[in-house]
């Protein structure tokens, strides 16, 4: 039977339908908005927040081709990494593109407050722009909490975490005199989801995402900018390590090389707090945000636990746990 016009069936027919088309139409223009936001918006001209970059694990990956992305947009760089060769390299490089390059060495592994007073001393006679956080380490595979050594904890804790606050520490008062710069906090995908098996390192990348959010009420009146962002895969070593193949070749449209994301990437900077640059990876987090935690954490842990046993690293498990007992 048909409602009656002017019934109350009708009425409410009509409330949800204004209520329906009013949240498709929320979706809808949210959804422009990521394409807007990764395929049209120009970036910003970085030179005026200072002259130099700092990039902290800059000597592969999204690292390194932040740094030269970067320098192409006429900054000068510092490079921030643990081995002098590597650095040296990437130094002859970037020296090609006519900027200025200096380097320092630093173990992240074992930052600390020292440290962190080196590096100030260092960038206080720079003029720093822009400051990269991207360094971080995750496991070489999933793991439960328990199988993780004690010096894996720490070392995920020291580099994902400790190495955010003290750089940005490092680099933040000369920012505040001069009302002028951009941290770029280098979180995860995986900090947004339920992340089993990869429980310790999300839960770094949260720490980060956090952190950054906070920051960047804290210092939005002194004309500081601070950014997360959270990528997901990135052809890099660290996604496919081991690789008989150069790293690029195994990029794909959702899967971009490291020098395609740094392209999007610095043409963020200065804007949203939370990204995840990539225009496809943003599509995914937009998709992602809709869906509820507890799909996402058991499709991911069916996910992680197919990679835990899978032979090769199973062999691996094997190893570990014979190096444990042997040291013991």
């Amino acid at each position: 039977m048909s409602p009656i016009p002017g019934s109350v069936e009708t009425t409410l027919i009509m409330i949800m339908a204004i209520i329906g088309g009013f949240v498709l139409g929320k979706d809808a223009l949210s959804f422009l908005n990521v394409l807007y936001k990764t395929l049209i918006r120009p970036g910003k001209n970085l030179k005026k927040l200072g002259e130099w970059a700092v990039v902290t694990g800059a000597t592969d990956g999204i690292g390194k081709a932040m740094a030269f992305e970067l320098a192409r947009k006429g900054l000068n760089v510092m490079l921030v990494g643990r081995s002098a060769d590597k650095l040296a390299a990437v130094k002859d490089e970037l020296s090609a593109l006519n900027i200025k390059v200096m380097t320092a060495v630093i173990d992240f592994t074992k930052f600390g407050k020292a440290d962190a007073e080196r590096v100030t001393k260092m960038l206080s006679e720079l003029k720093v722009g822009v400051l990269v956080n991207n360094v971080g380490i995750s496991y070489p595979f999933p793991q439960w909490f328990h199988e993780l050594t004690d010096e894996e904890v720490d070392s995920l804790m020291t580099v994902n975490m400790q190495s955010v606050v003290w750089m940005t520490r490092a680099v933040l008062p000369q920012m505040i005199e001069r009302k002028s710069g951009a941290v770029i906090n280098l979180s995860s995908a995986a900090a947004k989801p339920p992340n089993p098996l990869l429980t310790v390192y999300a839960s770094t990348k949260g720490f980060v995402e956090n952190f950054t959010k906070g920051l960047a009420l804290e210092y939005k009146s002194k004309g500081i900018s601070f950014q997360c962002q959270s990528p997901l895969y990135v052809a890099t070593s660290i996604v496919f390590p081991g690789s008989t193949v150069p790293v690029e070749k195994r990029a794909t449209l959702s899967t971009p090389t490291a020098k395609t994301y740094a392209r999007y990437a610095v043409a963020r900077i200065g804007y949203d707090v939370m990204v995840s640059p990539y225009w496809v990876h943003e599509i995914y987090m937009w998709v992602q945000s809709r869906l509820p935690d507890d799909l996402l954490g058991s499709v991911i842990l069916y996910m992680h636990k197919g990679i835990r046993f899978h032979k090769k690293n199973k062999a691996k498990m094997e190893e570990k746990l014979a190096a444990q007992k042997k040291s013991q």
